[in-house]
């Protein structure tokens, strides 16, 4: 099925580069699959650039790493332009350009009277539970 070049191309943006976001976190944090591949090559993970920016240096492991990270990549790519993904996230984005978002003044309104409805029921139940305990003491004569 072929798409419009626009359509839906927030949707699969933000969907793949979130999803690659995940993978490069899982690829290169403390602990992640270069760390594992450092370990596992112990004296043969050969030094090829140091310092190398973002990675701090350019070893066989962070080499081996970002081959995963594209292999990764090129996955979510294709898995995300399969007709029934691409449709869902087309439909998606369509549906959230009907969406009437809250000015800020309206959102800011919410939150108050969200906020002083909470602080409210917080002290109601405050007073009604320390009401029911003193009723309980008094029924068990521990008042």
């Amino acid at each position: 099925m072929s798409y419009r070049k626009d359509q839906g191309r927030y949707a699969r943006m933000a969907a793949f580069w979130a999803l690659l976001s995940l993978a490069a976190y899982g690829c290169f944090h403390g602990g992640g699959l270069s760390d594992l591949l450092e370990n596992w090559l112990g004296a043969s993970n050969q030094v090829f650039v140091d310092p190398f920016p973002i990675l701090k240096t350019l070893k066989t492991s962070t080499l081996l790493a970002l081959g995963a990270l594209a292999a990764i990549a090129f996955s979510i790519h294709s898995i995300l332009n399969r007709p029934r993904v691409a449709d869902a996230l087309i439909e998606t984005e369509a549906e959230l350009m009907k969406v009437t978002w809250p000015t800020w003044g309206e959102a800011w309104q919410g939150t108050l009277a969200v906020t002083a409805m909470v602080v409210i029921l917080f002290a109601f139940l405050t007073v009604a539970d320390l009401g029911l305990i003193k009723v309980m003491l008094m029924l068990m004569g521990g008042a």
